[in-house]
């Protein structure tokens, strides 16, 4: 459904797209980079009208995921000093803006300093978790931090959850009226690619022969906040039984040395080899397969600004569990089946009531079905065109060089 330019106070044509963010290869077209391409056709379908320009790198190759996008008629090459050729655009909306190989001029070319300026946010978690950053990413860490002043001259924040724009609120003081809160959004891509569990089940016997089914599984990275520690040390203090009837399924790209380390760590910890699969990078049919089929799906992450994989899990009706912290709860609706990231014998307490208490299991399938159907893409570009006209109604010079404070 197309929604008419009339109803809104943006003119044909006003928007440029930096959508150089579906480029990234370090996020292999999941993550942020699947966000960027979904949330951009999504804007093309509600209203292509006021879309002007999609920019993309000329140097990079476009991933088949985000081929609608060069196909739009509206994708241009995109730098620092390549932007229109004939005006300025009224909305310059930065849809990835701590992409690491682009400098700040690149991010935020001299080009669109007299357009309004729109960011999305996807978390704080660097500014959050500073120490551990700092730690892990070394120069990475600073350059991360410098980054954010963007924030500081942007006249309309988009936030893929309250909780980021609580954080952005608390924690670099930006005033509320300058930040929308769009949510994030999960298409049919995973449901669709698997419909049934019989299919799922057939799947996996072919693909990844050595998972069993009954299984639990996790899905997201060696990243410190994802947790992947926290949810073998879960698993480890689930009672032998249990494992036995339930594997853990770990389903993300492994280094070879990972893929050891974490083995000699699980065996340390008590658990059977039999009992844990590294399936490594799978593709988006076999990862739809161990959505569906899976006995539970566990998010044991710390700390998220949405968290895409929950969604991902619900579009294919997993029973989920996850951490009770950040922004995980918003997305599931309430604290079912939720544990404290922190402590490993809560997440095996959460495990464990889950799986030995009757109808528990299709309850959480039925809080996934009825979730995941408020989070469609349609939402997410109708609250970012109301971002933009908000963005219009804030006087130009009042975002100019505001201080952040990233002390804090």
């Amino acid at each position: 459904m197309l929604l008419r330019l009339a109803e809104m106070a943006i003119d044909p044509g006003s928007v440029w797209l930096d959508a150089r963010g579906t480029q990234s290869v370090g996020h292999a077209e999941r993550g942020i980079a699947r966000y960027v391409t979904e949330h951009a056709v999504a804007l093309l379908e509600l209203a292509p009208e006021a879309i002007g320009w999609i920019g993309l790198s000329p140097d990079v190759p476009v991933p088949p995921i985000a081929e609608p996008l060069q196909r739009s008629g509206k994708a241009v090459g995109q730098s620092a000093d390549r932007g229109p050729a004939d005006r300025v655009p009224p909305i310059y909306h930065v849809m990835s803006p701590f992409e690491a190989e682009l400098d700040l001029d690149e991010i935020w070319p001299p080009w669109s300093h007299a357009s309004r300026l729109v960011v999305t946010l996807y978390d704080l978690i660097p500014l959050i978790m500073r120490d551990r950053y700092n730690a892990d990413w070394r120069h990475m860490a600073t350059a991360w931090i410098a980054r954010l002043g963007l924030l500081g001259s942007a006249h309309q924040i988009l936030t893929i959850s309250q909780q980021t724009a609580d954080d952005a609120m608390e924690r670099l003081n930006i005033p509320e009226e300058r930040i929308t809160v769009i949510d994030s959004g999960v298409s049919d891509r995973f449901s669709s690619l698997v419909t049934a569990r019989e299919q799922a089940e057939e799947i996996l016997r072919s693909a990844l022969p050595k998972v069993r089914p009954g299984f639990l599984l996790y899905v997201g990275g060696v990243d410190y906040r994802k947790n992947l520690e926290g949810a073998l040390r879960g698993y480890a203090k689930l009672p032998r039984p249990i494992r036995d009837a339930h594997q853990l399924v770990i389903a993300c790209n492994l280094a070879q040395h990972l893929r050891f380390s974490l083995r000699i760590f699980a065996q340390e910890l008590g658990i059977e080899s039999r009992n844990l699969r590294l399936t490594g990078f799978v593709s988006d049919r076999d990862l739809a397969a161990l959505y569906r089929s899976c006995e539970l799906f566990v998010f044991p992450s710390l700390y998220e600004g949405a968290g895409l994989p929950i969604l991902e899990a619900m579009t294919c009706a997993a029973p989920v569990a996850s951490s009770n912290t950040s922004a995980m709860p918003e997305l599931l609706g309430d604290l079912e089946a939720t544990f404290d990231p922190a402590d490993p014998a809560d997440i095996a307490r959460c495990i464990r009531e889950v799986l030995e208490t009757p109808g528990r299991l299709d309850a959480l399938r039925q809080r996934s079905r009825r979730r995941v159907a408020l989070y469609t893409w349609e939402r997410v570009a109708r609250r970012t065109l109301e971002g933009y006209e908000r963005a219009l109604q804030i006087p130009f010079e009042s975002t100019t060089a505001r201080p952040l404070p990233f002390g804090r």
